[in-house]
């Protein structure tokens, strides 16, 4: 589990500060880098190596059994992405744990694979990659079955039966939330979410915390379900990137900010059902580039 949802966590519910809320705080300047030659290497291949993981499912990216392909809002903003430096997406399946040692050995050139923003700024891969501008803010979010409308918050589900994935900011949540209240919540934890969601439907779970594109997708393929509370954790998703391939990361930069700019990037969300949750994430297309320049970075998922 990542330390750093488990601190940010462990402070909100211990102070008891609204999960659902971000504080406007003042960034720190951009970084400056150097020039290389990595997008240069990328353009004369053609192709873009993407580590993606399929295992992770829908909506984030899954493997589509009538199309015979990948799918998934990520998949998709992979695809523009592409689009948009001329060169030819193309994903390559690697198991999440093993992505940033592929990343490093070159073997792909960027993951854009539900990654957290920081994430990855710990342990044995602290200062190795960069990241790219965010493309979604996601969050932990209450499933719930629709005839189960008792259940509004955290608060709600002491005693009750609640399965979270493992090693997920959902378990980090209610662990802490458990270790502060003498294990008030009835913890279910695995890395089995089909088995799961297959639990809460047959009543033998009350609720499930899930990220916010799972729940979504849950809902939209189980009408019987229904999300509740406000969102849990805010957390921005970024590609990631060799922290020495600077100008492959501006590149990616750039044609997120043109699909931030022209509204692109909502469309895309919009398709997935995963827009109504970005209320500040708005099209730009009227502003002008020197405003663009400043705000972009730093202003898109406050």
């Amino acid at each position: 589990m990542l330390k750093y949802i488990q601190k940010f966590t462990y402070w909100a519910i211990y102070a008891g500060v609204s999960l659902g809320v971000v504080s406007n705080i003042v960034p720190f300047p951009a970084p400056t880098f150097a020039e290389d030659s990595s997008l240069g290497i990328v353009m004369r291949r053609g192709h873009l190596r993407v580590g993606i993981d399929a295992a992770i499912g829908g909506p984030y990216m899954f493997w589509n059994a009538k199309t015979q392909f990948y799918d998934g809002f990520e998949l998709e903003i992979l695809q523009e992405i592409a689009s948009r430096l001329n060169i030819e997406p193309r994903p390559i399946n690697v198991p999440w744990t093993t992505q940033p040692e592929n990343l490093a050995s070159r073997q792909v050139d960027l993951l854009l694979s539900a990654r957290e923003e920081g994430a990855l700024e710990n342990g044995d891969t602290k200062g190795k990659f960069i990241e790219s501008l965010p493309y979604y803010r996601s969050a932990q979010r209450l499933l719930i079955r629709a005839d189960g409308t008792q259940i509004k918050s955290l608060r709600d589900m002491i005693g009750k039966r609640v399965g979270v994935v493992a090693n997920s900011g959902g378990a980090a949540i209610a662990e802490t939330y458990n270790k502060n209240r003498g294990n008030a919540i009835r913890l279910f934890s695995s890395r089995d979410l089909d088995r799961m969601i297959i639990q809460l439907r047959d009543r033998q779970l009350d609720a499930m915390i899930l990220d916010e594109p799972v729940a979504v997708w849950q809902v939209r393929n189980n009408p019987n379900f229904i999300i509740v509370g406000e969102p849990l954790i805010p957390i921005r998703l970024v590609a990631i990137i060799n922290k020495d391939d600077v100008s492959l990361k501006k590149a990616i930069d750039k044609a997120l900010t043109e699909m931030i700019q022209d509204g692109k990037l909502e469309q895309i969300l919009k398709r997935w059902n995963l827009w109504e949750s970005q209320k500040t994430l708005k099209s730009t297309k009227d502003l002008p580039a020197s405003v663009l320049a400043i705000i972009t970075p730093y202003s898109v998922y406050r």
